[in-house]
């Protein structure tokens, strides 16, 4: 599966590529988050969105957040189906 990343090129963390328990589509959600929100720690993102980039459905993408949620590299809430409010992690951390 190939993913065209337009935007820009994701500055994923290398903690993040090195962490086992996230699959690699997580990691390119990840990279998108990062891209989208360059210089913000918080930015809403809709599931209509990414699949211009990433061909995913409104389930998998909850199931990747969730699992990012789970590791502790970012928070979010779904205010309305498919649309999220994503808080990033201290980027210090990374």
């Amino acid at each position: 599966m190939r993913y065209d990343l337009r935007l820009r090129q994701p500055e994923i963390p290398d903690k993040l590529w090195k962490d086992s328990r996230i699959k690699f589509e997580g990691k390119v959600i990840f990279g998108y988050i990062l891209a989208k929100g360059y210089d913000r720690l918080v930015i809403d993102l809709n599931v209509g969105e990414i699949q211009q980039t990433i061909p995913i459905t409104n389930v998998g993408l909850l199931k990747n957040l969730e699992k990012l949620e789970k590791c502790k590299y970012l928070t979010f809430k779904e205010y309305s189906k498919g649309m999220y409010t994503i808080t990033l992690g201290l980027m210090s951390s990374f």
